[in-house]
């Protein structure tokens, strides 16, 4: 065993090495310092002594390089050694080591997770196959042809079957998110559903993993026929193919699973769904109606063909529509790539917070540049001992980087386990701010990216200072008490100019989460013409074989919302089909006339709402003019409508609308006028026609939120929904419970994330600032304890040398503020997008944040300054 010999004699060989190498050093030193004094004795200067004993021990300075050469020591020994030492360093200063380690977690901690976030939200392609030539098309007005627009089902149908450059298209039901109720599998339990064409899976060339998908014969209403997620299988059979074999009950209908989507399969239109099952193409509304826009289309590029030549045979095919289909004149299409449409503005926020945690990072590299130099001061004169026994400006830099690595490396660590933290606690709130938040995940590769930074981190702030420092005075450096060097002028200009950037870059964030702090409150303080103080929303769907008939879901609705309103706490109960701060819905184009007949307009545009109950008082909506619905508003009598403020003032121009009508497929007579209600959450307000339930609930089986202003908690609403459903229809389900203040958090949920994060990160730069500015004052003045002492014993003024220290802080401050300024106002524009009722140069933010800065940063450096006046002259003087 040749080979263990060799190892045996490789580990022998080593420890002989570590220990000459340990005590060459050490006798050296000894020997170096002891031939110094005895040359000082002789009467030498010391600079002429320490230049004797140099001539002299540098040629044991070479035998210990010839024993080295003769041991066959290489770089990578050198490495080992200098690792050794750096560790041994680390061990005798863990205080240091515990503070740069800390600081570099954070900042490196931060920027992983948001790197983790930017790289699955935005950086990563879709995961499905080829997915660069999946897209999103959308129908669009000639006058705006960059708005989005649902697509009708006549029109995907001829997109379909006439565009060449499409491999496969699929249609997607898109009015309401839509589910059923489960039953048979144990209790009745709610199921998510989507309504989709037959090519729907073949689009993203994912299939099932046993059964099949949909035929272009089963897109009709009448198919009792559902694809099932991974999920739901396993919820409902534990994975047993044998599900093939059964039929679910939804809503009472029973339906044939047909196939099993893979567990990795998701839908990013859909979201998380649970089963799909087959839209109806085939009835008139879908092959002849061009007017109805309810349809989200996906479709897939064939790989030889560009989108721009997509978008042509588009844009031809419909100049040909124009022409061919009255009504259809002002209408065109676009394309846009299906992941930038998915992510769509949320890009220019990550980068920004990306960019914010890369400040972060930088901050903490200056602060633990600071430490280093500071650090490296007190060692100067043993760098310069060792610089006198031989060793070159190389050795030490690389030396004094070992150090640097070592403890990025550790921050690296610790950023990983703060990036880990971070990522559990924010991902939870950022479900509704982030597209793709579901596939943020920690894996190897955050692990690489955080070796990356730290790494880029180590040059950052181990460079300067190791350069700075290996190319000592050699004998002021060791004449030099280190209890009184302040590191020459070199050194103190670079922590000054480093304390400088810190406070720059903590200026630009606070003045980037100031200005998103205001946009957040302004859209808060946003009036959304509701009341939402103790409202609570939930839903009921109805649906299958027992509400197939209108009067039945309207006696539903009555006979519910009369229970529930009975119940002690519930003040008024309402439903709608679309809820406030949920963006437009059931846009519709109708003609508005006098009563007489005559048409005033045609093609108004106008948000419908379909309500029922006490929809009006439980959301405090008020009543400009004329009725609410009264119990008289049946089918049969005259249809009414009830109109808000803006559809007023902007269709009768000033004519009293009440007794107007209102037509499309129906005449409606306007008998009220209601104020505006917000459809999203900056306060827009569209034209508003609300419709009766009562008389339109045959239109559709209306998939309707109900709303209850209630006294109740939470809890109790629920469970007493629950026992007035349990007493009308046992298998109905109570579900997406929310209060109308969430609601609203929801509509802005991606400002409040980014608020969140970005005033994070700014406290983080304040505080590290406020550190790095207390540390060199502190620092400078324990290092100028001697000169104070001696300028109070001559009679200098404490508030004198106050004023000194204090002046010195001050003017970093102002420099970081001057600096800081330019880079804010380029951050304010690049957040333009990202604002609300703010302008870019708003002067509250940019006043209150240098003030704010100002405060803090001069209050950290009061302590030192105040330390500076309290030196003992007379314990100076005897130290000296």
């Amino acid at each position: 065993m040749k080979w263990a010999a060799y190892v045996a004699e490789a580990f022998n060989a080593l420890f002989r090495r570590k220990k000459t190498e340990k005590e060459l050093n050490e006798e050296v030193s000894f020997h170096l310092e002891m031939e110094i004094e005895k040359n000082v004795r002789a009467g030498m200067s010391r600079e002429e002594a320490r230049r004797v004993a140099r001539v002299r021990f540098g040629g044991v300075e070479q035998v210990k390089e010839e024993v080295r050469e003769e041991r066959g020591v290489k770089p990578l020994e050198d490495l080992l050694i200098d690792l050794r030492y750096a560790l041994r360093q680390v061990r005798r200063s863990p205080g240091f080591a515990a503070v740069a380690i800390l600081t570099l977690a954070l900042g490196i901690g931060a920027n992983t997770a948001l790197f983790s976030v930017l790289r699955n939200v935005i950086l990563t392609p879709l995961g499905y196959d080829q997915p660069q030539q999946l897209v999103r098309l959308y129908q669009a007005f000639l006058e705006n042809p960059d708005g989005k627009n649902w697509v009708s089902g006549a029109a995907f149908l001829d997109y379909r079957e006439q565009l060449d450059g499409l491999e496969s298209a699929a249609a997607i039901y898109n009015y309401r998110d839509r589910g059923f109720t489960l039953t048979g599998f144990g209790p009745p339990r709610r199921v998510s559903m989507m309504l989709v064409s037959s090519d729907f899976f073949q689009v993203y060339h994912t299939y099932p993993v046993i059964g099949r998908g949909f035929y272009r014969e089963e897109e009709r209403g009448s198919a009792r026929i559902a694809v099932i997620s991974h999920r739901l299988w396993t919820a409902l059979s534990g994975g047993d193919a044998g599900i093939l074999q059964q039929r679910l009950i939804l809503d009472g209908d029973a339906f044939e699973v047909v196939g099993v989507m893979p567990e990795d399969f998701v839908d990013v239109v859909g979201g998380d769904v649970d089963l799909w099952i087959p839209l109806e193409l085939q009835d008139q509304n879908a092959t002849q109606n061009r007017g109805n826009h309810y349809l989200s289309v996906v479709a897939r590029l064939r790989p030889d063909v560009s989108l721009g030549e997509a978008q042509a045979q588009l844009e031809a095919l419909s100049r040909s529509q124009a022409e061919m289909y009255r009504g259809h004149e002002d209408w065109t299409a676009r394309f846009y790539p299906l992941h930038g449409d998915l992510v769509g503005n949320t890009s220019t926020m990550l980068f920004v917070l990306l960019g914010a945690s890369g400040l972060v990072l930088l901050i903490a590299c200056v602060n633990v540049a600071s430490l280093f130099i500071a650090r490296n001061i007190v060692r100067e004169r043993e760098i310069a001992l060792r610089a006198a026994l031989g060793a070159g400006k190389f050795r030490l830099t690389r030396q004094l980087l070992t150090e640097s690595l070592v403890v990025g490396l550790f921050g690296g660590l610790a950023g990983l386990a703060v990036a880990y933290w971070g990522m559990s606690a924010l991902l939870p709130l950022s479900s509704d701010a982030l597209p793709r938040a579901h596939e943020v995940s920690f894996d190897a590769a955050l692990f690489a990216f955080a070796l990356g930074v730290s790494l880029f981190t180590v040059l950052i702030f181990g460079l300067a200072p190791a350069l700075q420092f290996t190319s000592p005075n050699l004998d002021q450096a060791i004449r030099e008490n280190p209890r009184t060097s302040t590191g020459g002028t070199r050194s103190k200009r670079m922590r000054d100019v480093l304390v400088t950037s810190q406070i720059a870059l903590a200026l630009v964030l606070l003045v980037g989460a100031g200005l998103l702090m205001r946009s957040l409150l302004n859209l808060q303080r946003v009036d959304l013409g509701i009341g939402s103080h103790n409202v609570m929303t939930f839903e009921v769907h109805l649906g299958g074989t027992r509400y197939t008939d209108a009067e039945n879901r309207i006696a539903f609705q009555r006979n519910f919302q009369d229970r529930l309103r009975e119940r002690a706490g519930v003040e008024a109960v309402g439903a709608v089909s679309k809820l406030p701060v949920s963006d437009v819905y059931n846009t519709w184009s109708f003609s508005y006339m006098s009563p007489e007949g005559e048409v005033l307009r045609h093609q108004g545009w106008a948000d419908f709402r379909i309500i029922e109950g006490d929809y009006f008082e439980a959301l405090d909506i008020r009543l400009l003019s004329g009725r609410r619905f009264e119990s008289t508003d049946v089918a049969g009598a005259t249809e009414v409508a009830i109109i808000n403020e803006r559809a007023a003032e902007l269709f009768f121009e000033g004519r009293d609308p009440l007794g107007q009508l209102i037509a499309a497929d129906r005449r409606w007579t306007v008998v009220g006028v209601a104020e505006d209600v917000a459809h999203d959450h900056r306060g827009n307000a569209n034209p508003m026609v609300y419709l009766s339930h009562t008389q339109f609930g045959d239109d559709r089986s209306w998939a309707l939120s109900q709303v209850a202003s209630t006294t109740l908690p939470r809890r109790d609403l629920v469970a007493a929904t629950r026992q007035v459903l349990a007493a009308i229809d046992p298998e109905l389900v109570v579900h997406n419970v929310r209060s109308m203040r969430d609601v609203k958090a929801g509509a802005i949920a991606r400002e409040q994330f980014a608020v969140l994060l970005l005033g994070l990160f700014a406290a983080m730069a304040l505080s590290l600032a406020v550190v790095g500015i207390y540390g060199v004052m502190a620092y400078n003045v324990s290092r100028r304890a001697q000169e104070f002492g001696i300028r109070l014993a001559m009679g200098a003024s404490p508030g004198k040398i106050r004023r000194s220290v204090f002046l010195h802080g001050a003017l970093m401050v102002g420099m970081g503020i001057a600096v800081g300024l330019a880079g804010a106002f380029a951050l304010a524009r690049l957040m333009g997008s990202m604002l609300f009722g703010v302008s870019t140069a708003d002067p509250l933010t940019f006043l209150a944040v240098p003030v704010t800065l100002v405060l803090a940063t001069l209050l950290a450096g009061y302590i030192p300054a105040r330390r500076a006046t309290s030196v003992d002259p007379v314990d100076v003087l005897r130290y000296e």
